[in-house]
């Protein structure tokens, strides 16, 4: 039977749907549905297969297999068959069509492969929970609680073609690889998730003498079905939860400023969660909360969280914000003057502000601050704490390293006059984890094996040898 005749999917539509072509016989097909229940599905698919039926019969040499009656018979399939059928398919187009590297099924090979490629990495991050993918000069990184961790090593082409497929689902320009570019795409079906995209032109490797030019792709990975972590189990130790969470504490206050700094990857977003969460447990719900965010990476329960982006800014939605009488306002990420001054503006109205900013210490935030535009009397006046944090590997464990500012009565007028970070660091209370960390991490090592020392360099070099 002439191949040129058969009915055929692309793989996207294949992997979004849930549907594949299992066999045809002519007249004859059968699809793998994921759901066999979903009626509008299997009439495009049944529609489609009868008018492509219908257009083979009106040519002149039309086989008789195909004058035959139509059936349509579906069959329920998981993801996984319905994903290794749509990629044995294609590869059976190659071995027994024969065809050059240019044809329709070679390029559909190439796009499933794509598609396939990117599920496996796409899941394999979700599963080990990773915050951020990495892909540049064919090697794909992991971020996992802050540190990148190399996953797998690509042939050039096949990232070229993962890179293709990535813009594709974002809304990119697939052909511009000079200009750097943003956008977003949802990922799955029975739990989705968020993914934001970023491209931009890297230097790569020396060829015949010259540098090559190569994209770098970073995707962030927002699951906003992940629920916040409680604050017991972040890695504070018992007198910071106390500072924090207690019913004196920082989730307790009735208005002012608290910030949450760090790195990037250093959890500050979770611990913001955490502290909401801890907020409505503290209060029983009785409290309003509005958090803005730019996108939201948790769901929370019993908060309301309001999405910004470049046409509903940080001013304008506090504006409207103002009239949903909350009493704790969280602003996902301080970054511009903008989102600085709302920040600023929110507490000085007597509410409770709640704000992650990229620090590293508490006087380096009030600078940091300073840089965006605010005035340090009105900053102080409003400033309650500041948390600092940052995660390590040591001792082969994640650790959260956390400094608990608290700042007291006197601070706000003693600040003003404050020239370095050294005076700053001294007005404010510290509560620290890292006498714990130390000692726990001294008594493991105690017990330990010792690793040798070719394996120290091999795992700090990240070498693997997965290569697809």
């Amino acid at each position: 039977m002439n191949r040129n005749y058969d009915f055929s999917l692309t793989p996207a539509y294949c992997l979004y749907n849930g549907a594949a072509v299992f066999e045809q016989d002519g007249a004859y097909i059968k699809f793998l549905v994921e759901n066999k229940n979903d009626s509008l599905l299997c009439g495009r698919l049944t529609r489609a297969f009868q008018n492509h039926v219908a257009n083979i019969r009106k040519i002149k040499d039309c086989p008789e297999i195909y004058r035959r009656l139509i059936t349509i018979d579906f069959e329920k399939a998981t993801r996984a068959q319905i994903k290794k059928c749509v990629l044995s398919f294609y590869r059976a187009e190659e071995e027994n069509g024969g065809v050059s590297a240019e044809t329709e099924n070679s390029r559909n090979e190439r796009e499933a492969a794509a598609v396939l490629l990117l599920d496996s990495i796409l899941n394999e991050a979700r599963l080990r929970k990773a915050t951020d993918i990495h892909i540049a000069n064919s090697s794909v990184k992991l971020r996992i609680n802050g540190r990148l961790e190399k996953m797998m090593e690509l042939q050039s082409e096949k990232s070229t073609e993962l890179i293709q497929r990535i813009k594709l689902l974002a809304g990119l320009n697939v052909i511009e690889k000079r200009k750097c570019q943003d956008g977003t795409f949802v990922y799955g079906n029975k739990a989705p998730f968020f993914l934001r995209v970023s491209t931009m032109t890297a230097i790569g490797e020396k060829m015949n003498g010259a540098r090559s030019a190569v994209e770098s792709v970073v995707l962030r990975i927002l699951d906003t079905s992940r629920i916040p972590l409680a604050l017991g189990e972040l890695g504070f130790n018992s007198m910071q939860l106390e500072k924090i969470g207690g019913s004196n504490g920082l989730c307790s206050l009735s208005n002012g400023l608290v910030l949450v700094c760090g790195p990037t990857g250093a959890g500050k977003s979770t611990t913001a969660a955490a502290m909401l969460v801890e907020m409505c447990k503290l209060t029983n719900g009785s409290i309003k909360i509005v958090s803005l965010e730019d996108p939201p990476e948790y769901i929370i329960p019993g908060v309301t969280q309001i999405k910004i982006d470049d046409n509903n800014g940080f001013s304008e939605a506090l504006k409207h914000v103002f009239r949903q009488d909350p009493d704790v306002i969280m602003i996902g990420e301080i970054r511009d003057e903008q989102s600085a001054a709302a920040a600023l503006r929110a507490s000085l109205t007597g509410h409770l502000v709640l704000a992650t900013l990229h620090c590293g210490c508490a006087s380096e935030s009030i600078f940091r601050l300073e840089n965006l535009g605010l005035d340090r009397r009105l900053l102080c006046q409003v400033l309650r704490a500041v948390i600092c944090q940052e995660l390590n590997l040591l001792g082969g464990k994640m650790r959260l390293y956390a400094d608990v500012t608290v700042c007291g009565t006197s601070f706000s007028e003693k600040a003003v006059k404050a020239q370095s970070g050294d005076q700053l660091e001294k007005l404010l209370e510290h509560y620290t984890n890292y006498s714990e960390i130390l000692s726990e991490t001294m008594s493991a090592m105690k017990h330990a094996k010792p690793v040798p020392l070719y394996k120290r360099r091999r795992e700090n070099a990240g070498i693997h040898k997965d290569v697809v």
